[in-house]
């Protein structure tokens, strides 16, 4: 409670210094530069960050690697970035998720290394607005400490990523969680900033008996920027399994010739096409840009049935925006954000799977970057490739590409994240312990739903077990005991994402039974 109540108290704290900080005045000369100078920024971050740093875990890799920071610098000179990456990565420099995590010893060549997830932070930056990786009922998870150097850039690059679905400056419709979860209120402080405040902010709350309190600092922290000078939009919270009120809303706008711009996790805003549909409402020609989870093909064909027209993004809270799609683009596909990211990937058996994936690695290339990683895992997959598209982001330089994203070793259902480490321990231990049977009686499945991804609980039929409603229920209650847990477990409920099912497992290659199938991991066995 103590360390939560202090994690909030210096987020108001560097609310307000993020405020008044003064926005980037050439946001494309900015991210252009950077373009430019990406195998230099890499350099100085490795030598500052890393080879002057023994505490960092980079520090020891490159150590065992038996590579010097000059070995670096010429490695990079002579073969470019993304071959230089590609060759640290057959040295052993790199991190896969849980080694990542601090869930798993890093382990190269009989050495042995325990990873502390706050030693990855770049000490050459001062922290001011700090987020936490995972929110839980129980813990904070990994807080990064972004500087005000880093926001501005963030900023800078969200207004050049996203130039092409703001003209004519639609009207602008918000569709993410209240606290815990911190993208909800930076999102709206960031296109405040830019003299952009989201119409409408429709926040996920879960019910009041379990996020009031998330509720109450969500406002307060609001009120503080309204105070500053900045007219923030407050959250109008949806009703339970309803989204048919931003269905409304964008039809009104729709009707008064202002079509929206809608920003939200790929289900929820399947879920406002679905309840345009299912009222009659008209909301065609409604931009969403969507992210959090795989934004698959039967996904996008309930948007378009709408009239809608929907893009992703991809980004993950430690290294930030990934990628963006654009306007030309088809399918699960964005622009790699080169001037922040460098990407490569590795060919590799996906965990509680017997399937190949082509696993992205990833390693931030910024000198204020919060974290400091070279090749890291962050259980996602994708194909690379060059990007031919005719518009902005190509002229610009950002000409590499990922197709096909999709995640295989965490849950991403709803727009939260979960891990499956701490999946597998509730499906192998907690539930057999209390309701009888063995590990592979109880399995997991992330289905595509008609409007939605569900999370299907499947349990073996020949057990004795109670009702499916007490199942359900201690399966949640387990879930919000786990790193992200608590929103996630609100979200499920609002949504009414979860069903227990009396079925016997699904089962891919010989008859193996995974505790955990994934969507798009293609292994559903169906």
């Amino acid at each position: 409670m103590f360390r939560e109540a202090g994690y909030y108290s210096r987020m108001a704290l560097g609310l307000v210094k993020w405020a008044r900080v003064p926005l980037e005045p050439d946001p494309p000369a900015l991210i252009r530069r950077t373009l430019q100078n990406r195998e230099s920024n890499f350099l100085g971050l490795m030598r500052q960050a890393v080879f002057e740093n023994p505490a960092h875990p980079y520090h020891t890799l490159f150590a065992w690697a038996g590579c010097t920071c000059g070995d670096l610098e010429r490695l990079v000179r002579q073969d470019g970035l993304e071959k230089a990456l590609a060759t640290l990565y057959q040295a052993g420099v790199y991190l896969a998720h849980d080694e990542f995590k601090g869930k798993k010893p890093v382990e190269r060549g009989g050495k042995s290394l325990v990873v502390d997830p706050p030693a990855m932070a770049n000490p050459r930056v001062t922290g001011v607005v700090e987020v936490a990786s995972s929110s839980a009922s129980r813990s904070l998870g990994t807080v990064t400490k972004r500087s005000l150097e880093y926001q501005v850039y963030r900023e800078a690059q969200n207004l050049v990523m996203t130039a092409d679905y703001e003209e004519g400056k639609r009207p602008l419709i918000s569709m993410t969680a209240v606290l815990p979860g911190t993208s909800g209120l930076r999102r709206v402080l960031n296109y405040t900033r830019r003299g952009r405040p989201p119409e409408k902010w429709y926040a996920m709350g879960g019910d009041l008996r379990s996020s009031a309190h998330y509720r109450l600092v969500t406002l307060l922290l609001l009120a503080e920027l309204r105070l500053l000078g900045l007219p923030v939009t407050f959250p109008s919270f949806l009703p339970h399994n309803d989204f048919s009120p931003v269905a409304r809303w964008l039809a009104r706008r729709k009707q008064e010739g202002f079509p929206c711009l809608v920003t939200a996790a790929v289900s929820r805003a399947v879920r406002v096409a679905a309840a345009a549909q299912e009222a009659g409402l008209d909301i065609s020609g409604t931009l969403f840009l969507v992210g959090s989870e795989t934004f698959t093909d039967a996904k996008r064909r309930v948007l378009e049935a709408a009239g809608c027209e929907a893009h992703p993004r991809y980004a993950a809270s430690e290294l930030g925006t990934i990628g963006v799609s654009c306007r030309h683009m088809t399918g699960n596909r964005v622009h790699v954000c080169l001037d922040s990211i460098a990407v490569i990937n590795r060919r590799r058996i996906a965990p509680l799977s017997d399937v190949e994936v082509d696993s992205l690695l990833l390693t931030t290339l910024l000198p204020s970057a919060p974290t400091v990683v070279v090749n890291v895992e962050m259980d996602d997959a994708g194909t690379l490739g060059r990007a031919t598209c005719d518009c902005s982001l190509t002229a610009l330089g950002l000409t590499q590409q990922i197709d096909q994203i999709f995640s295989y070793g965490k849950l991403t259902g709803g727009g939260t994240t979960l891990l499956s480490d701490d999946l597998l321990h509730i499906l192998e231990h907690h539930l057999p312990a209390r309701f009888g049977g063995v590990p592979s009686d109880y399995q997991l499945v992330e289905c595509e739903g008609t409007s939605q991804t569900e999370i299907e609980l499947r349990v073996h039929p020949r057990l004795k077990t109670g009702p499916e409603a007490e199942i359900k229920s201690s399966f949640l209650a387990e879930i919000k005991r786990l790193r992200a847990g608590s929103l996630t477990r609100s979200i499920w409920l609002q949504t009414e994402s979860v069903r227990v099912v009396r079925a016997e497992p699904y089962t891919v290659g010989r008859g193996k039974v995974n505790a955990l199938h994934l969507l798009g991991s293609k292994d559903h066995g169906r």
